[in-house]
């Protein structure tokens, strides 16, 4: 017989035994092409625990080869017996010794990933982990082949190489695999030929409190080169000389050797209103490679700054990010307004204590917003002169309140306003956050 001969079914040995499950499967596998013992072991992947499917392909051949020299006919490819010393059948033998399925990766490509792989991971802290793997399409319809031949026993090629790779994570060091929340992803790219390694993002939370005007909560990339460097930006790829986020993720980004943060922060002020209570926060720390971190150093290292002071520095997770984004809280502003004409009869801001307030998309944001209307409350309101032309005023307000249109009336688009109340037209603002709400 030649490597391509096919041996057909005669005699009397029973049909039932040739339609059995296991045995019908593994001869139409066998009659792909040569198939190795990991390929046909893992269409029966899911039978026998504790062993490997390179195992279950040899216990399959075996029984295969037992058929075939106790003279039961099947249509398969004998080059898949070529290494067997049979009595009774002639040998074969083929030249061609590759997997028809797997083109032999296990022998060369597999394994050098997972050394690349372990080898990478040493860069990282990480206590937990899982590990993934991409296919080439050749490889993909292979192995979906072995799948649709044997839907209920068959492992995908995938789970195989993901299951070798993490035993082996596991036993070098000493950690453990986590389908739910893993801190480390490995991936094996068979399409690349490369291993991808991605961390679980770091979230830290606190507050803080922006002491300084002229700089944004987070970090506002230069509009005309978006951050690589311009004539307009001085090269700094920059709007601003430097951020709330950027203060606050030195140290971290330092210590975790992370790449870069975003910045997560429960509402912010504009540029050029100081926050003076802290403002919870979270800042994310991407692809970081160090998990154990000292957040004191780190708040110790933050709070030198005379821009930005924090507070409260912990580990969270990615929920609480929704939570800080969701809270609707009320705040206390303080804010100095100069007006054009002295101030007259101060005493009729009382009017907006308690007031109901509609505001449309103020002018200055309304490239970026909706323009829609939207009904604030302003539940306390407190005021003192200063000088003939200058008040103080404290406004509690509803969460999402346009502090400056109250003040000004923005053309009209805020009513009541103060500058109407007043019936004077504001000048100059200064504007402070003293106070966030906390929820209970």
């Amino acid at each position: 017989m030649g490597g391509g001969d096919k041996l057909g079914f005669k005699g009397d040995i029973s049909k039932d035994f040739l339609n059995d499950k296991i045995f019908r499967t593994a001869t139409e596998i066998l009659n792909i092409g040569y198939v190795c013992n990991r390929c046909l072991g893992r269409a029966f992947g899911k039978l026998l625990h504790g062993i490997t499917n390179e195992r279950r392909g040899e216990i399959v051949r075996d029984f295969i080869a037992l058929s075939l020299e106790a003279g039961v006919k099947i249509d398969l490819r004998m080059e898949n017996f070529q290494d067997y010393n049979f009595r009774w059948i002639q040998k074969t033998s083929s030249e061609e010794k590759k997997c028809s399925i797997c083109d032999d990766i296990f022998l060369e490509i597999v394994p050098k990933l997972i050394d690349e792989a372990i080898k990478n991971v040493r860069r990282y802290e990480f206590r937990t982990f899982l590990v993934g793997t991409i296919l080439n399409k050749t490889l993909y319809e292979k192995d979906e082949l072995i799948l649709r031949t044997s839907p209920k026993y068959g492992e995908s090629i995938k789970d195989e190489i993901n299951r070798d790779v993490g035993k082996r994570l596991e036993g070098k060091y000493d950690r453990t695999v986590d389908h739910e929340d893993p801190q480390l992803v490995i991936i094996l790219d068979l399409k690349r030929l490369e291993v991808e390694i991605k961390p679980k993002s770091l979230f830290v939370y606190g507050g803080y409190k922006k002491l300084v005007r002229g700089i944004p909560q987070t970090t506002w990339h230069c509009r005309r080169c978006r951050g690589k460097g311009c004539r307009a930006c001085g090269w700094k790829g920059k709007m601003y000389r430097t951020s709330v986020q950027q203060i606050i993720e030195k140290p971290l980004l330092k210590m975790s050797k992370g790449g870069k943060s975003s910045f997560h922060g429960a509402g912010r002020e504009d540029v050029d209103v100081r926050c003076l209570d802290y403002r919870p926060f979270i800042i994310e720390i991407l692809n970081p490679r160090m998990r154990n971190l000292d957040l004191q150093k780190a708040l110790s290292e933050i709070n030198r700054s005379k821009f930005v002071e924090v507070n409260d520095l912990r580990f969270t997770d990615k929920d609480e990010v929704a939570s800080i984004k969701e809270a609707k809280v009320d705040k206390t502003y303080k804010v100095i307004v100069t007006f054009k004409r002295p101030l007259k009869q101060l005493d009729r801001l009382k009017v907006l204590n308690g007031a109901k307030i509609a505001q449309q998309t103020p002018l200055r944001v309304l490239s970026r917003r909706a323009d829609i209307l939207r009904e604030r409350k302003v539940n306390k309101i407190e005021f003192r002169r200063l000088t003939r032309f200058k008040a103080e005023i404290f406004i509690e307000c509803e969460a999402g309140t346009y502090v400056k249109e109250l003040v000004s009336g923005d053309g009209g688009r805020t009513k009541p306003n103060v500058a109407d109340v007043l019936e004077n037209d504001v000048k100059k603002i200064l504007l402070d956050v003293v106070k966030i709400s906390r929820k209970e």
